[in-house]
Order: structure tokens, then C-alpha cells, then sequence
């Protein structure tokens, strides 16, 4: 059976979603669209039943989904950067397998919107933040940013890269539709990031803005086994944020160290404190040098600290 070449990957990732992947699936292929749509499915050598029910679709919708089936469990990024990496399409949306769509149009729109403003490097939407165990009521990222983000209107707001490295996380990630050719092929650093989908906003506005349509299209579950559920504090967790801003730094453009520096100042100071808990003293002081002397104008801030300190003991004494 001839297939044409898709205008729209969907790149799905997928990790023990038995119970929420077929929601996820059902709302790609009922997109309303004048253009081919492939689903391409990352299955990350899930512990349920996730693998058999995307395979079942496979079987069912022969060359607009297929499931790629690693022979041993990935990992977050290792994952998206492999299923990635097998989407052919002119544009690339992005799912989890924990997430769905609630609009038909939803890629319609984006396609439309993107190719109305050829300089734009991809587009995004609003969209509805949901407790699976409704144990809080849902709201919408416009309400969530909502200094950010507006809830109604008919234009498309833009925002630049410096925009997103001066505001940092706020777009929905099952919302997102990149230009395949501002984003592939993925750095190999990618795999050591904390924050995936913001990651590849940074990586794709290098080409363009990022188009935000005012309507919500997308459903964000939060449950008790997500990823953002399940992340905690840690040293592990600290140290990959790190790594992500250190080469955030070496990626980008000057003008946004300014913002990767701040948070970088934060991560060290917080990793001086873990180390400070665990009685580790010399790391504890080698990243207490890392976070006061990130820059210069940091470093002339903190001595005044010190010395302002010091000055208040020396009085007291």
C-alpha cells in the first residue's frame, strides 16, 4: 500500500502508559488534516502492557504508525533522540504516551500557522494541566503563565529565544510543532539533559520564533507515575541540570548567559549545600567557588556579602 511521505511526524515516547496510550493514539488519528500524518512510536522496554497495545496499532494502521522496540530500556533522552531521529516528516509534533490532543484541528492549525510565517521555527498552544486521581483541580498553562501567556484572541504571539531563556518553562509539551529542519539532527550532548522539551525550544528558535496560538488543544496528565511526578531533588537531578546549562552556555548565543548564569549560580550553591549535608567539605567549597565566581560582577557581589559579614562579626565582637 503507497503511503505519501508524511508533512507531520508525531514523535511519541512511551514508558509503562498502558493505561493512558491508546487516549494518546486515538487523538492523533482523529486529526482532521489536508496533509499525510505518521505516528512514530518509541517504546522503551515498558514493564505493562505499553509495547503490545502500540504494536496492536501498528498492526492496525500500516504506515501511519509505527513502533520502534529496543532491545533493552533506553532511557528518557536516549529514547526521544532515537525516535526522533526516525521521523520523516517536513514538521515534527511532540506526544507523550501519558498525554492526548482534544482538539481534531489541533496539527491543521500549527501546519497553517507555520507556513503563514516562514520565518518562525515552530508553534505551540495552550493547553489544560489535569490530575489523573483529581485530587486538584485542573487549569490551563494560560492561567498557570498567565503573566505570560494569554487565554483568548485570534493572533499569534511570538516569542524569541532570548524570551525563552529570560522566561524559562512555560510551553505545554504535547503542544509543540517543530520545523524538522530547524531541529534534526539533535545535538549528541542532548542526552545528558534534565529538561527535554525545553531543550528543544532553545534548539529550534536558533531558526526563528515560536508562534503561540490562544486556544487550548492539548491535555497535560499529572499522575503518580510521570516524570514529573516522580523527580526529586537529588544530587543525580542537580547534577543534570547542570550539565544542560553548562552546555546551554556553549550552544547559544552570548546574550543568554546572562540567564543560564543565574540559574547555574543556583545550581551550584545548591549542590555546595547537599555536599555540605552529606559532610563532604572540600566538594561542598569547590562548588561554593563555582556558584560566587560564575562571573565576574557575581564574584564583586559576593566578596561585598563576605565582607559586609565580616564586618558585622568584627562590630559584635
Amino acid at each position: 500500500m503507497f503511503v505519501p511521505a508524511p508533512t507531520v511526524s508525531v514523535c511519541c515516547i512511551t514508558y509503562n502508559h498502558e493505561a493512558y496510550l491508546v487516549q494518546a493514539i486515538e487523538s492523533v488519528l482523529t486529526q482532521k488534516t489536508d496533509f499525510t500524518v505518521e505516528m512514530v512510536i518509541g517504546e522503551d522496554c515498558s514493564a505493562d502492557g505499553t509495547r503490545r497495545i502500540a504494536q496492536e496499532y501498528e498492526c492496525r494502521y500500516p504506515g501511519r504508525i509505527r513502533v520502534l522496540t529496543p532491545a533493552h530500556n533506553l532511557g528518557i533522552m536516549p529514547n526521544l533522540m532515537a525516535t526522533m531521529a526516525r521521523c520523516t516528516g517536513e514538521f515534527i509534533a511532540f506526544l507523550e504516551g501519558d498525554d492526548y490532543w482534544t482538539d481534531p484541528t489541533k496539527l491543521q492549525r500549527q501546519v497553517e500557522a507555520l507556513r503563514s510565517q516562514p520565518a518562525s521555527a515552530m508553534c505551540f498552544h495552550d493547553a489544560e494541566i489535569f490530575y489523573d486521581d483529581n485530587s486538584s483541580p485542573s487549569c490551563n498553562f494560560s492561567v498557570k503563565f498567565a503573566e505570560i501567556l494569554s487565554a483568548s484572541g485570534t493572533d499569534c504571539r511570538e516569542f524569541t529565544q532570548h524570551d525563552l531563556g529570560r522566561l524559562g518553562w512555560f510551553m505545554p509539551s504535547a503542544s509543540m510543532l517543530f520545523r524538522a529542519s530547524g531541529l534534526l539532527p539533535l545535538p549528541g550532548w542532548f542526552v545528558g539533559v534534565f529538561s527535554g522539551d525545553y531543550t528543544l525550544q532553545l534548539l529550534s528558535t536558533r531558526h526563528g520564533s515560536a508562534l503561540y496560538l490562544p486556544h487550548v488543544m492539548s491535555r497535560y496528565r499529572l499522575h503518580a507515575g510521570g516524570v514529573m511526578q516522580t523527580s526529586h531533588n537529588t544530587l543525580a537531578q542537580n547534577g543534570r541540570r547542570i550539565f544542560e546549562n553548562e552546555h546551554y552556555r556553549r550552544a547559544f548565543a552570548p546574550h543568554l548567559h546572562v540567564f543560564f548564569n543565574q540559574y547555574l549560580e543556583h545550581l551550584y550553591f545548591e549542590r555546595s549545600e547537599m555536599f555540605s549535608k552529606a559532610g563532604q567539605r572540600w566538594q561542598q567549597l569547590y562548588f561554593y567557588f563555582k556558584a560566587v565566581s560564575i562571573d565576574n560582577q557575581r564574584l564583586l557581589h559576593h566578596a561585598k556579602r563576605v565582607m559586609r559579614r565580616i564586618g558585622k562579626k568584627t562590630g559584635a565582637a
